[in-house]
C-alpha cells in the first residue's frame, strides 16, 4: 500500500446545527471524536507523507496512511466505523441524510475512504466504459505526442511522478490517451492532467478513468476543457460579477491596474486550485468539489480575494502577479480549515448564477451574430479587394493598351509620313518620266516633220532602192566596157594581121587598101577609145554617186539606229514610271485603307475604354452605397472597418485618377490621328461626334471627391469601437 497522499483534513469547528437534531447520540459522539481527531492529526507533521507506490486493485486506495501515534488509535477507529457506517449505507445517506453528509465532507474526507467515496459521489462504481479501456489502450491516439510531453511537467516534486519511466507517468500516459480516444472533440487538454494524477494517487488507474470521465460529463470539465473553453468564460464572467458585488473596491483597483479575472482565475477552474495549493489542501477543496461541484471554486476563490484585498489594493500589476503566485499558494498549509470555513461563508446565489449564464449566453449570441456579420463583411470586403485589385489590372491593362495603341498611331503617323514623301517623290518621278516622255514625242515628230510626209522607212527603202539601181547600171557599164576592151582586142588585132599581110605582099595597092583600112580602122578605135573614156567617165560618176549615195544611205542608217534606241529607252523609262506611278497609287491605297482600320481599332478601344470607365464608375458607386449602408447600420464601427473603409477610399481614389488619365489623351490622340491621315473617316473633334460621357461625365467624376469626404465627416463622427 502506497503512503497517502494529503493527510486527513482537521475539521472546521462549530457549534451545533440544525442537521445535528436528525443525529443518534452515537453518531454526534462519533463526529465530536472526528474533530477531536482531525485536529490531533494537523498537529502530527508525520501523518503527512506522498503517494510511493501503486497497485492496480479496485478494492483498494493507492495510498495508505501513515502510522498514526499511539493516542490516536482510537480516534481513528471512530471515523473508521464512521465513515464505514456512510459507504455501507450510502443510499440512506444521500437521500435522508444530505446535510450532514455534506458537513462531514468539508470537514474532510479521510484518506483511506477517498478512492471509494469519491466514486459514489460521481456514481463511476459501475460504468460500461471500465470494460472499454484495456481496449482503448491498445489503439493509437493522435494526442500521444502532446501527451508524452506534458507528463513530466504534471507533479514534477511528486515521488509518484518524477522520472521518466515511473509507474505514474505510465499509468497518468494511460488514462489521458484512453480519455482521448473516448472523447476525440476534447482529445487532450494539459490542465486535465492534474485532475487526473490526482485521482491515480488515490486509486488504480482503470477507476481513475472512470472517474475522470464521469467527471467531464456531469460536472461541466468537459466544457471547460473544449478547444473553444466557453465554460471557462462563463466562469470568469460569472466570478467578474460575484467580485463587483462583494469586493467592489478591490474589482476596481483591478481594473484600474488592467489586472485581468482570467490572469489568476483561470488556472482555478482549469485545475481545481492543483496547481495553486499544495496537495494536502488542493485535496481538501477536490473533496468539497466532488460533492458541490463547480460552486466550490467560486467560493474558494473569493474566499483568497477576500482574505487578501488589503495587501492587494497597495500592489500593482506586477506585484499582484507575484502575491498570486508566491504568497497566496502557502497561506493555508497549516490551517486548510479557516479557508474552507470562510469559502463556506460566502453568498452564492445559485438562481443569480442562472441569470448570468443567460446573460452571457445572449453576449455570446450576440457576439458570435457580429462575428459571424464581422466575417460576412470581411469576406465581403475581401471579394470587393480582389475585385478592385482585378479592376485595377484590367485599369492598368486599359492603360498600357491605350499607351500602346497611341505608340503604334505614333508609328504609323511616322510610316504614313515616309509613304506621303514616297509617294511625293514618285509623284516628282512620274511628272519627270511624263515630260521626258512628252520630249521624246516632240523629238520623234520633229524627226518625222523633217523628212516630210514619208516616214524614215520609206526614206530608207527609196535610198535602197536608188542604190540597187546604181549597182545595175554600173555592172551594165561594166558590161559594156568589157565588150568595147573585147571589140578593140579584136580590132588590134585584125590591124596587126593586115600589116603583117601587107608587109609580106609589097603591093602598093594592097597598101592603099591597107592604109585605107588603117585609117579606118584608127577612126574607129579612136571612136571606140573615146566610147570608153565616155564610158569610164560615166562610171566614175555612178562610182562617186554610189559613194555619195552609201555614205547618206550610213547617216540615215545610223540616224534611224539612234532614233529607235531613243525611243526603245524613252518607251522603257515610260514604263518604268508608270510601273512606279502605279506602285504609288497601291501603297498610297493601302496606306488608306490601313488608317482606316486604324480609325476604326482606335474607336473600338474608345468604346471599350468608355465601357470600362462606366463599370469602374458603377462599381465604386456601389462600394459607396455598401459603404454608407453600413455606417447607417452601425456594424462597420470596428476598427478594422474603418480602416478598411479609408483603403477603400484611397483605392476609389486612385480609381478616379487612373479614370481621368484614360479619360484624358484618348480623344484627343484619335482626333489628331484622323487629321494626321487625312481620312474623312476619321474621328472628328466636333461635339457632336463625341460620346456624352466624354464631355459631362468627368465632371461627374471630379464630383465623386464630395462623396469621400462625406464619408471621411461621417466616420469621424461616428465613435470607434474599442
Amino acid at each position: 500500500m502506497a503512503s497517502p497522499a494529503a493527510s486527513p483534513d482537521s475539521s472546521v469547528p462549530s457549534g451545533p446545527t440544525s442537521d445535528s437534531e436528525n443525529l443518534s447520540p452515537d453518531e454526534l459522539e462519533l463526529l465530536a471524536k472526528l474533530e477531536e481527531q482531525n485536529r490531533l492529526l494537523e498537529a502530527d507533521s508525520k501523518s503527512m507523507r506522498s503517494v510511493n507506490g501503486s497497485r492496480r486493485n479496485s478494492g483498494s486506495s493507492l495510498v495508505s496512511s501513515s502510522s498514526a501515534s499511539s493516542n490516536l488509535g482510537h480516534l481513528e477507529e471512530d471515523t473508521w466505523i464512521l465513515w464505514g457506517r456512510v459507504v455501507n449505507e450510502w443510499d440512506e445517506w444521500r437521500k435522508k441524510k444530505e446535510k450532514l453528509l455534506k458537513e462531514l465532507i468539508r470537514k474532510g474526507i479521510p484518506h483511506h475512504f477517498r478512492a471509494i467515496v469519491w466514486q459514489l459521489l460521481c456514481s463511476a462504481t459501475d460504468m460500461p466504459v471500465k470494460n472499454q479501456y484495456s481496449e482503448l489502450l491498445k489503439m493509437s491516439s493522435p494526442c500521444e505526442k502532446l501527451i508524452r510531453r506534458d507528463i513530466a511537467r504534471t507533479y514534477p516534486e511528486h515521488e509518484f511522478f518524477k522520472g521518466q519511466d515511473s509507474l505514474g507517468q505510465e499509468v497518468l500516459f494511460n488514462v489521458m490517451k484512453a480519455y482521448s480516444l473516448v472523447d476525440r472533440e476534447v482529445g487532450y487538454c494539459q490542465g486535465s492532467a492534474f485532475i487526473v494524477g490526482l485521482l491515480l494517487m488515490q486509486m488504480p488507474e482503470e477507476e481513475a478513468f472512470c472517474v475522470f470521465v464521469r467527471l467531464m460529463q456531469e460536472y461541466r470539465l468537459r466544457e471547460l476543457f473544449k478547444p473553444s473553453m466557453a465554460e471557462l468564460g462563463l466562469c470568469i464572467y460569472q466570478f467578474e460579477y460575484l467580485l463587483q458585488e462583494q469586493l467592489p473596491e478591490l474589482n476596481v483597483h483591478f481594473r484600474s491596474q488592467s489586472f485581468l479575472t482570467s490572469m489568476y482565475a483561470s488556472s482555478w477552474f482549469l485545475t481545481l486550485f492543483l496547481t495553486t495549493f499544495p496537495l494536502p489542501v488542493a485535496t481538501r477543496v477536490f473533496d468539497i468539489f466532488m460533492y458541490e461541484g463547480l460552486e466550490i471554486v467560486f467560493r474558494v476563490g473569493l474566499a483568497l480575494l477576500q482574505f487578501n484585498q488589503a495587501e492587494l489594493v497597495q500592489l500593482d500589476m506586477e506585484g499582484m502577479s507575484q502575491f498570486f503566485q508566491k504568497v497566496i499558494p502557502h497561506q493555508f498549509d497549516s490551517c486548510p480549515d479557516k479557508l474552507i470555513l470562510k469559502a463556506s461563508q460566502v453568498k452564492f446565489n445559485a438562481k443569480k448564477m442562472k441569470r448570468l449564464e443567460k446573460e452571457y449566453a445572449a453576449i455570446k449570441n450576440k457576439e458570435m451574430e457580429e462575428q459571424i456579420e464581422i466575417k460576412r463583411l470581411r469576406t465581403e470586403n475581401r471579394l470587393l479587394k480582389q475585385r478592385i485589385e482585378t479592376l485595377e489590372k484590367e485599369s492598368a491593362a486599359l492603360a498600357d493598351r491605350l499607351i500602346q495603341g497611341q505608340v503604334t498611331r505614333a508609328q504609323e503617323a511616322e510610316q504614313n509620313d515616309v509613304i506621303r514623301r514616297e509617294l511625293a517623290v514618285a509623284k516628282q518621278q512620274c511628272s519627270s518620266a511624263t515630260q521626258n516622255l512628252q520630249r521624246a514625242q516632240s523629238t520623234i515628230r520633229q524627226l518625222q516633220g523633217q523628212q516630210g510626209d514619208r516616214g524614215s522607212a520609206e526614206l530608207v527603202s527609196r535610198l535602197q532602192s536608188e542604190l540597187q539601181r546604181s549597182r545595175l547600171r554600173e555592172n551594165e557599164s561594166r558590161g559594156q566596157l568589157r565588150q568595147l576592151q573585147h571589140r578593140l582586142g579584136l580590132l588590134e588585132k585584125d590591124v596587126t594581121e593586115l600589116r603583117d599581110v601587107t608587109a609580106l605582099q609589097g603591093d602598093p595597092a594592097l597598101q592603099d587598101v591597107t592604109e585605107l583600112q588603117d585609117v579606118t580602122a584608127l577612126r574607129d578605135v579612136t571612136a571606140l577609145q573615146r566610147a570608153v573614156v565616155a564610158a569610164r567617165l560615166r562610171e566614175a560618176q555612178a562610182q562617186g554617186q554610189l559613194r555619195g549615195l552609201r555614205v547618206r544611205l550610213l547617216q540615215l542608217e545610223t540616224q534611224g539606229h539612234l532614233l529607235q534606241e531613243q525611243l526603245r529607252v524613252t518607251v522603257t523609262q515610260a514604263q518604268g514610271l508608270q510601273a512606279q506611278l502605279s506602285e504609288s497609287h497601291r501603297k498610297h491605297a493601302e496606306a488608306q485603307c490601313k488608317s482606316k482600320e486604324e480609325v476604326l481599332a482606335v474607336r473600338l478601344r474608345e468604346a471599350e475604354s468608355l465601357a470600362a470607365v462606366a463599370e469602374l464608375r458603377q462599381r465604386v458607386a456601389e462600394l459607396e452605397i455598401q459603404r454608407e449602408e453600413g455606417l447607417l447600420q452601425g456594424q462597420l464601427d470596428h476598427s478594422d472597418a474603418a480602416q478598411y473603409i479609408r483603403q477603400l477610399k484611397g483605392h476609389i481614389e486612385e480609381l478616379k485618377a487612373e479614370i481621368r488619365l484614360l479619360r484624358g489623351p484618348l480623344p484627343f490622340g484619335a482626333v489628331a490621328l484622323g487629321t494626321r491621315l487625312g481620312d474623312e473617316d476619321s474621328l472628328g473633334s466636333s461635339d457632336d461626334e463625341l460620346p456624352p460621357f466624354a464631355h459631362g461625365d468627368i465632371g461627374d467624376l471630379g464630383d465623386m471627391g464630395d462623396i469621400g469626404d462625406s464619408s471621411d465627416s461621417e466616420t469621424e463622427g461616428t465613435p470607434a469601437a474599442p
